[in-house]
């Protein structure tokens, strides 16, 4: 799997979210919410391209904190995933 990081934020109705891929590299339906991790939700799916599941995008609640702070959490968020992944350890959302 690839390294992950955030390609850009939005702001939805009570949440800060950070899109990782491109929703058109999954196959919507499998779109789920997978776990929450460390405060944030992970919306994990599967790829069209391998049919394997990935992170879509990671979403903090606006009411538990400024966005300057969502923004930190998701990078150490992914880098603690990205780790994980380079030493073939399992998702932080397996299980």
């Amino acid at each position: 799997m690839q390294r992950l990081s955030i390609i850009r934020w939005q702001q939805t109705q009570g949440k800060y979210v950070g899109i990782i891929q491109s929703l058109e590299m999954f196959k919507s339906s499998t779109l789920r919410p997978r776990a929450t991790v460390h405060g944030s939700t992970v919306l994990e799916g599967e790829l069209i391209s391998s049919g394997q599941k990935d992170w879509y995008c990671v979403s903090f609640p606006i009411e538990e904190m400024e966005f300057d702070e969502a923004r930190e959490r998701g990078r150490t968020l992914l880098e603690m995933e990205n780790q994980r992944r380079a030493a073939g350890k399992p998702s932080l959302t397996a299980g």
